[in-house]
């Protein structure tokens, strides 16, 4: 077993993490490409990146593992799928706060797996996000931004902050035994398999992008997916899972501010407060006491 690392270059992984992945939806809504399209070069961008990680690793990964890279690939491919759909339909700062749930569905999917109920603290922030994403979406659609297509693009993000759920429990619990460029290599490579298959087979284009496009995709791989989402799973091995959810929800209110500064997509005040209490709620949710955390519980991305 590895020596944990210090404090400080645990903390730097994180900051870097969540700065990167904040730059996800900006880079995203940026491209001109389908969504599936964007998803799959992503993950097979960052699978062919991380290959000297993983390649060797295939043999000697033992069958559990195997079965959970499968699982984790899926979800992560349909979280990303999911998530870009939501990004064509509604604003940055609703579809990524309402893709950052992920705690609170992997909450409750701790409950369905274990049958323990949440303390509760889960539950009250629960309702204060509730209320924070209720406050937001009105006044959203007080300023004439909500529609059919919005809300369409609100569930598409809630079902893609369940897939992360999913996808986050059992990448964990593979990372525990598996090295975290081998873990995420492995679950991005099935990930892109997966995303390919359903792209090639519904006639997208994947290719003849213009250039701007996929100097976009270069930055989504080497940003959100290998910065951000390595620095998560590397970390996880040593930082507790309700911890790293807290560090995670700030991706909202960084994505929303580049949006507005490169997107000019800027929310009204009401939308902002909204989101303020949301992820506020989600910090009360996914917290828990000192030395009581569980190194299986699950955070957002």
């Amino acid at each position: 077993m590895h020596d944990r690392p210090a404090g400080w270059r645990l903390a730097a992984v994180l900051s870097a993490a969540v700065l990167a992945i904040s730059s996800s939806a900006v880079l995203v809504r940026g491209m001109e490409a389908e969504p599936l399209a964007i998803a799959a070069w992503r993950t097979l961008g960052a699978s062919l990146l991380l290959f000297p990680a993983w390649g060797p690793a295939v043999g000697r990964v033992e069958g559990r593992d195997r079965l959970g890279v499968l699982v984790a690939g899926a979800a992560l491919g349909l979280h990303f799928a999911t998530w870009f759909m939501s990004l064509q339909l509604t604003t940055v700062l609703r579809s990524t706060l309402l893709v950052c749930t992920t705690p609170l569905w992997a909450g409750m999917l701790d409950v369905a797996l274990t049958g323990r109920w949440p303390r509760p603290r889960f539950v009250v922030g629960l309702g204060v996000a509730v209320v924070g994403v209720g406050a937001m979406t009105v006044a959203d659609g007080a300023g004439g931004t909500a529609g059919e297509g919005a809300w369409m693009g609100d569930l598409l993000a809630v079902f893609g902050a369940v897939c992360a759920a999913v996808y986050l429990r059992v990448s964990q619990s593979v990372r525990q035994r598996v090295g975290a460029g081998a873990t995420m290599g492995m679950v991005c490579a099935t990930a892109a398999a997966l995303l390919w298959a359903v792209s090639l087979g519904r006639g997208e284009v994947v290719v003849g992008f213009p250039p701007a496009t996929w100097g976009l995709l270069l930055l989504a791989v080497l940003g959100p997916q290998l910065v951000g989402h390595q620095g998560f799973t590397w970390a996880v091995r040593w930082v507790p899972a309700a911890t790293v959810a807290l560090v995670v929800l700030l991706e909202p209110l960084g994505a929303a501010v580049l949006a507005a500064v490169f997107l000019g997509e800027v929310p009204g005040a009401g939308v902002w407060v909204g989101g303020v209490v949301a992820v506020g709620g989600l910090a009360i949710a996914v917290r828990r006491e000192a030395g009581t955390e569980d190194r299986g519980s699950g955070d957002g991305v």
